[in-house]
């Protein structure tokens, strides 16, 4: 752990720039502006920045570089952050796992679903896993990889925008139209590319579509073209608190085989968790 900074090394006392807006829809006389700072920082991380600088860090969050070295040097010595000394860049510490564990252990959607995820998995050597909404995007909150040596990779806590992806899809599809339309006012704008929906009311009907007929399938481009099949798990109120994924690559299976061979297996193993969890 690094020592902590001389007075010649200390950045200047905080400045109105390293002010954040206060989000809307929110009380100040409760909300800890310093703590929306701190988690901030710890969100500056990714799956593509993975080890980050004192600026960089300033630069990704909009805090400044004397509040975001602060909020560095406290979560350092929290054991949040670990420092590299030769390079003096910082990455998140194993600390941070904590928080991860904890969330999918008590995960009572993806508990009564593993089983069927793990058994979908025999039967079609596929990527299988449990995805949930977060705002306008999707996350992985955990997965069962392919057998096969060509696969699509998706480790946890991956993330997509959630109305150009089956899961989303399948989720939002349960939604009520005011809040798709607050969805679709925060995507990604590669959204309506993806979707070829204009706006909301026509995105609102690509999601009665696919909820009438159980599953949704999407196509991605990445390293090598993939297809996503979903179906929901709903919980004993009827909502769609989750959904389970089969990813595969366009190499085995093009989008009419998918619907055709892999889509019923999916919706199957959704409606067998769905099953286990309200039983």
């Amino acid at each position: 752990m690094a020592p902590p900074p001389t007075k010649t090394e200390m950045a200047p006392l905080a400045t109105a720039e390293d002010a954040l807006p206060t989000p809307p829809g929110i009380d100040e006389r409760l909300f800890v502006a310093s703590v929306a700072k701190a988690m901030k920082v710890l969100e500056a991380f990714d799956r593509t920045s993975t080890n980050l600088s004192l600026s960089d860090i300033a630069i990704r969050t909009g805090l400044g570089r004397s509040a975001s070295q602060r909020f560095i040097y406290t979560l350092e010595r929290l054991g949040y952050l670990d420092r590299d000394e030769p390079t003096k860049r910082y990455a998140l510490s194993r600390k941070v796992f904590r928080f991860a564990h904890q969330a999918a252990s008590s995960n009572i959607g993806l508990e009564a679903a593993y089983p069927a995820m793990r058994e979908l998995a025999e039967q079609t050597r596929e990527t299988i896993s449990w995805v949930e909404v977060d705002g306008a995007e999707i996350v992985i909150i955990a997965t069962v990889p392919s057998t096969h040596i060509s696969s699509v990779n998706l480790p946890v806590g991956t993330r997509f925008p959630a109305l150009s992806s089956s899961s989303g899809q399948m989720l939002l599809a349960h939604s009520a139209p005011s809040h798709v339309e607050k969805v679709w006012a925060a995507s990604h704008p590669s959204v309506p590319q993806r979707t070829k929906a204009a706006n909301a009311a026509e995105m609102m009907r690509i999601l009665e579509t696919v909820k009438g007929i159980g599953f949704a399938v999407t196509e991605k481009n990445m390293e090598q073209g993939s297809i996503s099949v979903s179906a929901p798990v709903h919980d004993r109120a009827g909502r769609a608190i989750g959904a389970i994924n089969l990813s595969t690559l366009t190499t085995r299976y093009d989008r009419a085989s998918a619907i055709r061979d892999l889509a019923p297996v999916v919706a199957r193993a959704a409606l067998k968790a769905t099953e286990t969890l309200i039983s």
